[in-house]
């Protein structure tokens, strides 16, 4: 089967990668979004080998398709339609799909021979929507799904190939947690695989219900002292990542910018809803306390 890979480039996309060889597939191409300021559509040339650029260069996946000699293509929104074109040539059967910014426009889905299949980590039809992994953290969620679906014109509606349940473990920084979820869908790709080319085989059209979360703003970057103790631990140790304080609110109404956490204390019960400690702070939740990290003094 020719696939071709369609991904933001990151932690889930790398885990699957690493699984491809191991299948029956030959990859045809590697597609991204393209860098604003680039063109619409920019097929990168073919590097030649070197040893020292190998060594100096880190192990992305855009960097490991060039080292395999895997055509590499930046495409914009703008781009989608001649991307098309350039599909058809290359007679792909499949398009996989690990993160992507935007929906594939109408004229393109048809194209691969089975469609474009792609890599959600929610338990569609519930957690719709371009960040399945912050939100079923700050649901408090301590584990979710990876659902394979074929896509079509609506977001993350098409029909159910596959889905699979894994643990979300807590205290793990989001890029981990987003590697197991590259893990599992790539434990799930060959039974995919399989029942794509199986005459006969149909997916699970996903139910009307479900829900549709859409990219966190700032008022989601918020946790209150009525949460449970590990569930703020959770999500808020994973989403540090991204560099944005989060704003808690104690249970005297009190509020505070926090950049990190770094333990959770189930059962502690402080002298006061918020304690200081230099550059620490200990935070009063329902069942339990929270230290954290405060933002850099300027």
């Amino acid at each position: 089967m020719r696939i071709i890979l369609f991904a933001i480039p990151g932690p889930l996309a790398l885990a699957v990668w690493h699984s491809l060889p191991a299948l029956p597939v030959q990859v045809v191409g590697v597609v991204f979004p393209a860098p604003r300021g680039m063109p619409a559509l920019t097929v990168f040339p073919l590097a030649t080998p070197s040893p020292q650029r190998e060594i100096v260069m880190p192990e992305t996946l855009t960097v490991l398709a060039e080292r395999a000699g895997i055509p590499r293509i930046a495409v914009s929104r703008d781009g989608m339609p001649m991307l098309a074109t350039l599909l058809h040539q290359q007679a792909v059967d499949l398009a996989v799909v690990a993160c992507w910014p935007w929906r594939i426009p109408r004229e393109l889905l048809p194209v691969p021979r089975y469609g474009f299949l792609n890599l959600h980590p929610s338990p569609l039809p519930e957690l719709r929507g371009p960040e399945p992994l912050f939100w079923a953290l700050r649901l408090g969620w301590t584990r979710t799904a990876m659902t394979l679906h074929l896509m079509d014109e609506e977001f993350d509606h098409g029909p159910i190939v596959c889905q699979e349940w894994f643990e979300l473990p807590a205290g793990e920084r989001l890029s981990i947690l987003e590697q197991l979820a590259g893990q599992q869908a790539a434990q799930m790709l060959p039974k995919a695989l399989t029942d794509l080319q199986t005459p006969g085989w149909q997916p699970q059209p996903q139910t009307t219900a479900g829900s549709f979360l859409p990219t966190p703003r700032e008022e989601d970057f918020t946790f209150s002292a009525d949460w449970p103790v590990q569930r703020a631990y959770a999500f808020a140790r994973a989403i540090a990542e991204w560099g944005r304080p989060f704003t808690f609110t104690a249970a005297n109404g009190q509020t505070l910018a926090i950049v990190d956490v770094i333990a959770c204390q189930p059962g502690m019960r402080l002298a006061a809803p918020i304690m200081f400690n230099d550059d620490q702070v200990a935070l009063q939740l329902s069942d339990g306390a929270l230290i954290g990290s405060l933002p850099t003094r300027q």
